[in-house]
């Protein structure tokens, strides 16, 4: 593996955990779509990071799932964690935008919408995806960052 590719995947997993640490801090300050959107973020990043591993470097897409589901479809573990991602990643941008596109519908505002539970539970996906995959990089890689 390049060092490149390795100083990648350091970076963008330094960078998922900062924004799983703003998920934290913004579900205690009640900003839930926030929330939302930083776990969705760090899972962006902890999948990107293993696709990063591969050579494979994606900067213009946000739902990279698939992608990992076609390398590591033998790895039970890595399988269940991408159903996992997909949850997050059907939010979008959904948390950070309100939606306005149908005139007849209201005015869908994230902030308004989001609640507790739905912060929590990304959060929780969150977390685990972050782990499954940190374990699995060190393992596979022997990266500890």
């Amino acid at each position: 593996m390049q060092s490149r590719y390795k100083d990648i995947c350091i970076a963008l997993i330094n960078d998922a955990e900062v924004d799983m640490n703003a998920a934290r801090i913004l579900l205690d300050s009640k900003i839930y779509s926030k929330s939302i959107y930083h776990s969705q973020q760090c899972v962006e990043k902890m999948l990107k990071a293993m696709l990063a591993l591969n050579a494979i470097i994606i900067t213009d897409e946000h739902n990279v799932s698939d992608k990992l589901t076609l390398l590591f479809s033998k790895f039970n573990q890595i399988k269940e964690v991408i159903q996992e991602a997909r949850k997050l990643e059907r939010h979008g941008s959904r948390p950070r935008y309100p939606l306005f596109y149908d005139p007849i519908k209201p005015i869908w505002e994230p902030s308004k919408e989001y609640k507790k539970n739905d912060a929590e539970e990304a959060i929780t996906i969150a977390d685990k995806v972050h782990n499954v995959i940190f374990n699995f990089i060190k393992e596979k890689y022997g990266i500890t960052k």
